[in-house]
């Protein structure tokens, strides 16, 4: 006899069937997609667990899909998923029968809720991580934008200082981004991304920030000037990133993670002024469990 069913619903089919082979064979679980979750006219579930499903840019898809269940009315007990719970907007975390919980935590919000006894994660594996970003709206010191030392780092800059420039600058350098990497099979080879924020990119590189930690599923080292700190700030303490404190323009400390990264050395470059540690450049940064 089953004893709850649950719905599953996620773009992502592979986080969908991940989460579900780690739940008890005795659970009735049901996979669907944002759209086919919006065609369904009943919800007769115990359970509905909803994705956020905000990548690429787009608005999130989760939430939709949430107001359409809501509007059809249900009994289930809802968790809403998000690999980046800050992104979540204010009236959904304020439902009284929604629970907002961080993607890589849901099957233990499960196994505390209703006590479900959570398999352990089948083995996968997984390339090695070997690729670092650098992404810059101004110039990397000692570097052009390029692919380096045979894809271990990318660098995605500007030629100059951009000025006012840098907004649209940094939004051309995400939607190439896009445009190159297919994330679902690239991700597991990024070790880390740093992003710098300064002044004249508003909230554009903190958003691109989030975008990528989002869809690499990777903790992003954001170097930041002191200019509009406390936003930079609130941004990093509702996120999931690391925040560096740099100086204007980022470019000496953003050369210098590149000449870590291919361990080389320059003339009259001090190093003393790296700002992130070195286990998070030799090793990587954080990733999401998936």
């Amino acid at each position: 006899m089953k004893e709850k069913t649950i719905l599953l619903i996620n773009d992502d089919v592979d986080d969908s069937m991940s989460q579900q082979k780690q739940l008890p064979d005795n659970l009735d679980v049901q996979l669907c997609s944002q759209q086919q979750a919006r065609w369904m006219n009943k919800f007769d579930f115990d359970i509905i667990i909803v994705d956020n499903d905000q990548n690429d840019l787009k608005e999130s898809k989760g939430q939709e899909t949430l107001e359409c269940i809501m509007e059809k009315g249900t009994k289930a007990k809802i968790f809403f998923t998000s690999f980046q719970p800050g992104w979540v907007k204010a009236e959904i975390h304020q439902m009284r029968q929604v629970q907002v919980v961080k993607t890589d935590e849901l099957l233990q919000s499960l196994q505390v809720s209703f006590g479900f006894k959570i398999k352990e994660k089948p083995e996968e594996r997984k390339p090695e991580p070997q690729t670092t970003l650098i992404i810059s709206y101004n110039n990397v010191s000692g570097y052009q934008e390029g692919v380096y030392s045979n894809g271990k780092l990318i660098i995605l800059s500007f030629d100059k200082h951009a000025g006012e420039q840098a907004q649209v600058v940094l939004r051309q350098k995400l939607l190439d981004i896009y445009k190159q990497f297919e994330w679902r099979a690239d991700r597991d080879i990024i070790k880390n991304v740093f992003v710098y924020d300064g002044k004249n990119g508003g909230k554009w590189p903190s958003r691109l920030a989030a975008v990528l930690g989002h869809d690499i599923r990777i903790k992003v080292q954001l170097l930041a000037c002191h200019c509009d700190w406390d936003r930079k700030l609130k941004f990093a303490n509702n996120c999931y990133i690391d925040l560096y404190k740099c100086s204007c323009g980022g470019h000496d400390e953003l050369g210098i993670i590149a000449d870590l990264i291919l361990e080389i050395k320059r003339p009259d470059v001090h190093y003393s002024k790296n700002v992130v540690p070195m286990s998070i450049i030799e090793n990587g940064a954080e990733k999401y469990s998936a």
